[in-house]
């Protein structure tokens, strides 16, 4: 139980995660729905355990996201997980204004609402968590402040897919921070070089091959250092997510892309 417990918390963070600072020039992104698999490996067992839809929306200047993810029938008799991301990003810097967190995992609920303000290179985080305790609804509010690139768990997806990987030399570290509802948290992106990558949509996609690693304001790793792929192409559409738990791994695959 413990073991599925923490691939199933590691679901939200291997699908949202990356950091960089160079930005591909006139990125634009269509209105799209990306769908996943999301599987448990250990040896020779290999087991699918949730599914996953991430869509965006053009909104005027800016674009509406939405991630949502849930475990499968059998999973759910382990531990249910029905959780749902939403994220409002301007289309010209891909800057969030806004980042709702929607948790329903085994029976407990929580929700955490961020709301970005900017002045100059600060960026300011206001967070409130609201959470039930004992069938009662409390509410807490953190502030959080950081300088430079800084994004949650649903908008930095979006600005690595926007990254100009071309002029990143392999093994180029890159750095961003992460607001989430607990505190800030730096993230770093090493590029890999290219790689053919074959997943459930398609065989053979030329990829770019990244390592993400997290640490906290203190310096100690904060999350599951992972691997991902995405296509060398203009779409950097992520089609392979890996992360490495205490016993096996879990694993993400493309599965459809409209």
């Amino acid at each position: 139980m413990t073991r599925l417990k923490l691939f199933l918390m590691t679901l939200i963070l291997l699908l949202f995660s990356g950091a960089g600072q160079a930005v591909a020039a006139g990125i634009n992104f269509d209105n799209e729905s990306l769908s996943y698999t999301i599987s448990y490996k250990w040896g020779l067992v290999q087991k699918d355990a949730g599914k996953a839809t991430l869509t965006l929306k053009h909104s005027g200047n800016n674009y509406e996201i939405i991630l949502a993810a849930r475990t499968l029938p059998w999973a759910d008799k382990i531990f249910s997980v029905r959780d749902t991301l939403a994220a409002v990003i301007s289309k010209a810097d891909l800057k969030p204004a806004t980042y709702i967190k929607t948790t329903h995992e085994n029976g407990r609920y929580r929700k955490d609402v961020i709301r970005y303000t900017y002045m100059m290179n600060h960026v300011y985080g206001t967070c409130t968590r609201y959470k039930k305790n004992k069938g009662k609804l409390e509410k807490t509010v953190k502030k959080f402040s950081a300088t430079g690139p800084t994004f949650d768990m649903l908008s930095i997806f979006y600005y690595v897919r926007s990254l100009d990987y071309n002029s990143m030399k392999p093994n180029t570290v890159k750095k961003a921070k992460l607001f989430s509802g607990s505190g800030t948290e730096t993230l770093r992106i090493r590029n890999k070089g290219v790689e053919k990558v074959s997943v459930p949509a398609g065989k053979n996609f030329r990829c770019y091959h990244l390592v993400f690693s997290f640490t906290s304001d203190s310096g100690k790793e904060s999350g599951v250092p992972m691997d991902v792929w995405v296509t060398a192409d203009n779409a950097h559409i992520p089609v392979r997510f890996e992360g490495h738990l205490p016993i096996g791994k879990v694993r993400a695959f493309l599965t459809s892309a409209k």
